[in-house]
């Protein structure tokens, strides 16, 4: 009887030791959550602003993009009055390099030189742009 009430107690020790373990961990997470989203509150990409200029090559229009402060990015161009745009990021300088517009526009490259190229299926080209 003895050896059964002594597992019973290690047993409930291991299970009060297991859930203090699971709630100090959870607690950990949920301030590390809180650091990491006032990280992003306050942080400000380095190249927000409003940016104009044009894209060359199969075929050519003008650029306008918007950098807002969290680094997205809004990207519009025109070519023969019809305007496409579309929402992107930054990673670090560079244009995600994963999103398009709905007719397949893509700029690459980067906002320290504020060029770089594009691509829209088969035709391609360059950009450039300079902050307003």
């Amino acid at each position: 009887m003895k050896k059964r009430t002594k597992m019973m107690k290690n047993l409930k020790i291991k299970t009060l030791l297991l859930c203090l373990f699971i709630s100090l961990q959870s607690c950990q997470q949920i301030i590390d959550q809180a650091e990491e989203n006032k990280a992003q509150e306050n942080f400000t990409s380095e190249f927000i602003g409003y940016y104009s200029g044009s894209y060359t090559g199969d075929i050519s229009g003008s650029l306008t993009v918007t950098v807002r402060k969290d680094a997205t990015v809004e990207v519009t161009r025109s070519t023969a009055g019809n305007p496409d745009t579309y929402i992107t990021s930054l990673v670090m300088s560079s244009f995600n390099g994963v999103s398009q517009s709905p007719q397949g526009f893509m700029l690459i490259g980067n906002m320290q030189t504020k060029k770089g190229t594009w691509q829209q299926g088969n035709l391609k080209g360059t950009w450039a742009i300079t902050k307003n």
